[in-house]
């Protein structure tokens, strides 16, 4: 990449102090890794977003750029195993640990590393959550937009609550559809894509 580029990726003039081109590139950063943190977990979004912080890798490289990395390991997940719920706590843990990770670094080849460990660990979850609910017929569950996506507590909650035989309110039982069908979708396009 060359200087040209990497002033037009930041939105920079041709001619920047070095410090605008550090507090460009450092917001650059912040803002992928802010949406890493507090939006669902897509797996062809979330590798957008990969691909931008490898790009933004490249950008600091050319302007001569380097942001703190504190800790740069991958944190061990833990295996998608059990029932249901158990499955969704378990996940829901290993994307909190890598989301911890994600906050002690604004180094773009850091937050790469761990973006593609969390896109890998979420297209596995949609994986097995579509296969344990293949037999589930979902023709009427009520199709739901990503900012209605249940948090996994409420989801873990009301797959125990299924799994040891208690009877669910009617608005808890359509939203436990609509949940599965959302992440069956997810798992779907995650495939095809």
């Amino acid at each position: 990449m060359d200087r040209q580029t990497a002033l037009h990726v930041l939105q920079l003039p041709e001619a920047p102090t070095p410090d605008e081109v550090h507090d460009a590139f450092e917001a650059h950063v912040f803002s992928i890794r802010d949406f890493l943190f507090r939006q669902t977990v897509v797996p062809q979004v979330f590798r957008a977003k990969v691909d931008r912080l490898l790009t933004a890798s490249e950008v600091g490289e050319t302007l001569g750029v380097e942001l703190p990395c504190l800790d740069g390991t991958v944190p061990e997940m833990a295996p998608l195993e059990g029932t249901a719920d158990a499955v969704v706590r378990i996940h829901a843990d290993n994307v909190g640990r890598l989301r911890t990770s994600m906050a002690a670094t604004l180094d773009p080849t850091c937050l790469s590393r761990l973006g593609e460990c969390l896109v890998r660990i979420q297209h596995h979850y949609l994986e097995w959550m579509a296969a344990w609910s293949s037999d589930r017929d979902l023709d009427g569950a009520e199709i739901k937009p990503m900012r209605d996506e249940w948090s996994p507590a409420a989801l873990a909650a009301a797959l125990e609550a299924e799994r040891k035989g208690e009877e669910a309110q009617e608005k808890v039982a359509s939203n436990l559809l609509a949940e599965l069908l959302r992440i069956r979708t997810l798992a779907q396009s995650a495939v095809t894509a």
